[in-house]
């Protein structure tokens, strides 16, 4: 029972630093793309840090999803 509730907090940890980072990060690209000039540069650098974030997101997920069905 402990390892079940201990496996759902990590999860809920990473899930919520994950989405504040990622808040974080968006902010950082919104400041850094009033400088750039390429509209090319500027456009990519929101799809690649959403990638990221969501593998990262669907890891936690798969990672609860996987102890807890197969245990």
């Amino acid at each position: 029972m402990l390892k079940i509730i201990l496996l759902i907090l990590v999860t809920l940890a990473g899930i919520t630093l994950c989405g504040f980072y990622l808040k974080k990060n968006l902010v950082r690209i919104a400041v850094k793309n009033k400088s750039e000039a390429s509209p090319y540069k500027r456009a990519l650098n929101y799809p690649l840090t959403l990638i990221w974030y969501g593998y990262l997101i669907v890891f936690f997920i798969g990672l609860t999803a996987n102890n807890l069905i197969f245990t």
